[in-house]
């Protein structure tokens, strides 16, 4: 199980995170737990009580004992490393303060559903917990395969090919459900047929790509700006 803290004196905010990690949580194999706070003292308390979470949204902005100040005490008098933090504000000029806090991350209001799960993906992996499998149904067996290994999938109606780095293997299934389990992996649409894994893909062509196993699959003429883009942001990501 996966334990996260919403720490935000506007209740609005608290529960707009607590859907989308909720929301999320359905769509993953990892339970989510939400402990919601509305201020710093009441958090401070639930950690030094000897409760934990593995992850906290903090709100820097908070009365009285505000969320940077928070931050220093878990790290400095409670001695704790492992929590992810990550802040949100609706301001950006707190960058020297937070540093000494160590924070995962930064984000800022309005809050991006998208940022917001792609900071619990990461919290995930660091604290070695995020699901690094996909799993579907071959006839009446359940299986899995570690989505490292996986290079695309193409579908021909109902029938899905997963091609991977071992093998081929077809299921039924429906590309626009497994695309919502492994968006936040890198995979994308090139086309109707085709999803694909970007940490497979070994050159990009206008129409085209060429994946690490040597296939050749095609861009259609709808999805080149699309991908283009995709591109451009996941290798500015790894800048």
């Amino acid at each position: 199980m996966f334990r996260i803290g919403i720490c935000d004196d506007e209740s609005i905010i608290c529960s707009e995170i607590e859907n989308i990690i909720l929301n999320y949580s359905k769509s993953i194999s990892e339970k989510i737990e939400v402990d919601v706070f509305y201020s710093g003292e009441e958090l401070y308390e639930f950690l030094k009580s000897d409760n934990c979470v593995d992850m906290i949204f903090l709100d820097i902005e908070l009365n009285k004992l505000n969320g940077v100040e928070l931050g220093r005490i878990i790290r400095n008098e409670l001695k704790n490393e492992n929590i992810q933090i990550v802040y949100i504000s609706s301001k950006e000029n707190y960058a020297m303060e937070l540093f000494d806090v160590r924070p995962l991350n930064f984000l800022i209001k309005p809050i991006d559903k998208l940022k917001v799960i792609e900071m619990i993906n990461k919290a995930m992996e660091l604290l070695n917990k995020l699901d690094v499998y996909f799993k579907y149904k071959q006839g009446h067996n359940f299986c899995k395969k570690e989505i490292k290994d996986i290079l695309y999938f193409e579908s021909d109606n109902r029938q899905v090919k997963m091609v991977t780095t071992t093998d081929e293997i077809t299921f039924y299934g429906n590309l626009s459900e497994i695309h919502s389990q492994l968006e936040l992996h890198k995979f994308f649409f090139i086309h109707k047929s085709y999803l694909v894994n970007y940490y497979h893909v070994a050159e990009f062509y206008y129409d085209k790509l060429i994946l690490t196993n040597s296939h050749v699959l095609p861009i259609s003429q709808s999805k080149r700006t699309e991908v283009r883009k995709l591109q451009l942001k996941h290798e500015g990501d790894e800048i």
